[in-house]
């Protein structure tokens, strides 16, 4: 289940309807606070082991994980404010050889984006899971 005091949003940065051209998607994965208060993000080590994204070929339904980085666990801990009704960004690229991992001349993915962690509200901490789906195409699919 989604957890309402944050929102995760996904786009294909300058390439909406994520479109692929045969190079690396790069990613915009915004993270909304819908809290009335501010709240602690670990923006810090999100951005060095990423989200976990569930890439899955649209005709044969075959998947796969994608890699994530490893980070200093310390780095849990290292909070971001983000303000009521603000948002940060975390950027990130999936490389045209995972998009091309599935059978076929085409690409036709739906690519599930998940970021779970732990965030601070009001002192506290608490478990966070919020997830966006992009559909990529091959620019040249007929």
């Amino acid at each position: 289940m989604t957890n309402p005091l944050l929102t995760i949003t996904a786009k294909c940065r300058g390439n909406d309807p994520c479109l692929f051209e045969g190079q690396d998607l790069f990613l915009d994965i915004r993270i909304t606070n819908n809290h009335r208060s501010e709240l602690g993000f670990p923006l810090t080590y999100l951005q060095k082991t990423g989200p976990v994204i569930r890439l899955i070929d649209t005709h044969t339904k075959a998947d796969t994980y994608l890699k994530t980085n490893l980070a200093d666990f310390d780095l849990q801990e290292k909070f971001t404010l983000i303000h009521p009704g603000k948002a940060v960004v975390v950027e990130w690229i999936i490389s045209s050889d995972e998009l091309r991992q599935f059978a076929g001349p085409y690409v036709d993915l739906s690519a599930e984006i998940t970021v779970k962690t732990g965030i601070q509200v009001s002192g506290k901490q608490v478990d966070f899971r919020g997830a966006d789906t992009l559909r990529i195409v091959s620019k040249d699919k007929p």
